[in-house]
């Protein structure tokens, strides 16, 4: 039986060196997802053989590893409400989080 043709141009990607590099990206910084102006705090999060990853401390949703820019480290101070909470911080001058309905 013939090799199929591949359709798409396959990247393998080595799990080891993938995480050491997003510790070393990420280790003593924050991480904004996408474009939002949102700066989180970073915990870590398996993944898989026992590797970790960094995501929102407050364990905001967003979609993929990493790997294409969905999350970038930052410098800034966090303004995520629940990050800061999470952490025991104060809240944040710069929080631009509205609250989504009066309590």
């Amino acid at each position: 039986m013939a090799e199929p043709i591949p359709l798409f141009e396959v990247n393998r990607v080595d799990p080891s060196r993938f995480a050491a590099e997003q510790h070393r990206l990420f280790t003593g910084q924050r991480l904004r997802i996408g474009r939002s102006g949102t700066v989180h705090e970073v915990t870590w999060v398996d993944w898989i053989n026992g590797l970790t990853l960094p995501a929102p401390a407050c364990h905001q949703g967003w979609s993929g590893l990493g790997a294409s820019g969905e999350i970038t480290p930052t410098t800034h101070a966090s303004t995520c409400l629940k990050c800061r909470r999470l952490r025991g911080l104060p809240p944040s001058d710069d929080a631009d989080q509205p609250a989504l309905f009066p309590l």
